[in-house]
């Protein structure tokens, strides 16, 4: 087979730059085609964490007895948009489905996979386009009412330990001694050393497309009305501005890439779990860590532009209007565990991460096409896979002989 010269990638937010990346180092000329390719993006928006211990799947034994307080709880972790629900029930059976052990094992065994190289794949690139220096080993606190809360989730932490992933046990007094702005009602916390911060998620991405651009790599800012089909072959896409032609066209376009995998014959389960999140510049708190509070399940960031409010699970779909109430409750629960967090002068967001059933990305070749690859469906994870997501699908479309196994990702899951 005659290697590739050429790519087209479908998408320009982390994951789809890091393919870009991947394809670039060894010699293929790329094209990145999106819409908007300096605008917003999920990718922009997230908590700014390489979350390198999370090989816990979402769906888990017993959850489901969880989803109806979740859902009756205004201020809760999940909410679904009743005209939504008809569109979203095949993806929510699929994902109650993979709760039984035997998926879980699975799926942990194949996230772990991809983590476990995060930060071999991801350093280099960092060193190469400047930003080295602004994603810090902080490590993150997972935050709970007290012991008796955290071993309710003993399944999540056995999964982890499964996979050599340490963790420290922080009682009242070293939680707070660790950060001090968490207010009394939380009195337990459980160091996740692994994680890493990046100062700005905007910069990271911003610092990336800007080197590609320097490298030589074309940014068509167009939307990609389908894919050019010859023969058995994908041989690129069209715009309305033209055709784009390729050895390889990578999908790599979030929660849109379904759009495109099902105009190739290859439809799957991927929804918008839409997240939120306030940028609050003048915090009045320092944090040293990031903390993810575990019964309300939202995050807050220590970021160089200030601190991230952010979480919330909403299903409505990619053209619902935002309902920035979530980003508003949000922010009262971080009033409520961080006493002297100063709420004013928020900047509110929403993004829309692509998300499957299994908690698995859609990585690797179409199993009906040549010259057509997928990249995207990674949720919670996708700026902490982007990296190792670009170079594991460059490995097996151009080395081979690295024996890269993609198979637990494949689109064919579906089918």
């Amino acid at each position: 087979m005659q290697q590739p010269q050429n790519a087209v990638v479908v998408g320009a937010g982390m994951v789809g730059l890091s393919c870009a990346y991947a394809l670039h180092l060894r010699g293929v000329k790329v094209t990145i085609v999106d819409r908007d390719p300096v605008g917003d993006k999920t990718s922009y928006g997230n908590a700014g964490a390489l979350a390198i211990s999370e090989c816990v799947p979402h769906s888990l034994p017993g959850q489901i007895w969880s989803i109806p307080k979740w859902l009756l709880n205004p201020m809760g972790p999940l909410s679904i948009r009743p005209a939504h629900i008809p569109q979203l029930m095949p993806w929510l059976l699929a994902y109650l489905g993979h709760s039984r052990k035997k998926n879980v094992a699975h799926i942990a065994k194949a996230l772990q996979a991809i983590n476990g190289r995060v930060s071999a794949d991801y350093d280099p690139m960092l060193q190469t386009i400047g930003y080295a220096d602004k994603v810090r080993d902080k490590g993150c606190i997972r935050v709970y009412d007290d012991y008796k809360s955290f071993k309710l989730s003993a399944q999540e932490w056995d999964i982890r330990k499964q996979y050599g992933q340490d963790y420290e046990l922080l009682g009242e007094s070293e939680l707070r001694a660790m950060e001090p702005a968490i207010g009394k009602a939380k009195t337990f916390g459980v160091l996740q050393p692994q994680w890493r911060i990046i100062d700005d998620p905007k910069a990271l991405v911003g610092s990336l497309r800007e080197w590609l651009v320097n490298q030589g790599v074309a940014l068509v800012a167009a939307n990609v009305d389908a894919l050019v089909m010859q023969d058995k072959r994908i041989v690129g896409v069209t715009t309305p501005t033209g055709e784009y032609l390729a050895d390889i066209t990578v999908v790599a376009a979030g929660a849109w890439s379904k759009q495109l995998a099902k105009q190739a014959g290859e439809p799957c389960l991927l929804e918008s779990e839409r997240g939120y999140n306030t940028t609050l510049p003048y915090p009045n708190i320092a944090l040293s860590h990031e903390l993810l509070f575990a019964e309300e399940m939202f995050a807050v960031s220590p970021l160089s532009v200030g601190v991230r409010v952010g979480g919330a699970s909403e299903f409505a779909g990619l053209a619902a209007a935002p309902n920035y109430k979530r980003s508003d409750n949000l922010l009262g629960l971080a009033k409520r565990y961080l006493p002297e967090l100063n709420t004013e002068n928020g900047q509110q967001w929403m993004g829309h991460r692509p998300s499957t059933p299994d908690s698995l990305p859609v990585l690797g070749p179409s199993v009906k096409w040549q010259g057509l690859a997928y990249a995207f469906g990674h949720a919670h994870l996708g700026m902490t896979q982007a990296a190792s997501s670009g170079q594991m699908l460059a490995e097996v479309l151009l080395e081979p002989e690295k024996a890269t196994d993609l198979t637990a990702y494949s689109i064919g899951r579906f089918c």
